[in-house]
């Protein structure tokens, strides 16, 4: 059986519109599956900024709490929040908060403690 150069081209023609429209739905799939990431990244990426948000709030009430503990420290001088610490390891939002509120319950602790201790205050012996 003999093709005819018409019947050759009708069915390459044919398969190449077949492949052309495989080809299509599937670049429709990526591009939804892509979106679909991309807008899972964003929603990923404003719930991480809240986060941060609220834990840069929590330290600055800290901060402002412990100047209120030091605040009768005259010696101790202090220039205001500082700046975060980029080289301390990386740590989650949970590790952080708790992090931060140990570090003010010590202080609080340190300077609320007696300042000496009860064996060294003078007694009157009985004579």
């Amino acid at each position: 059986m003999t093709e005819t150069a018409a019947e050759r081209y009708r069915e390459l023609t044919a398969l190449a519109t077949a492949a052309g429209k495989r080809m299509r739905k599937h670049e429709r799939d990526s591009a939804e599956k892509l979106g679909e990431k991309v807008a899972a990244g964003k929603q990923r990426t404003e719930e991480s900024e809240k986060v941060r948000d609220e834990l840069v709030a929590e330290v600055k009430q800290r901060w402002t709490a412990a100047m209120q503990v030091v605040w009768d420290e005259r010696w101790l001088r202090s220039s205001g929040l500082p700046a975060a610490d980029r080289k301390a390891p990386d740590a989650s939002p949970s590790e952080s908060r708790l992090a931060v509120h140990e570090a003010f319950e010590d202080l609080r602790d340190a300077i609320t403690k007696p300042r000496l201790p009860t064996g060294f205050l003078s007694r009157r012996k009985k004579s």
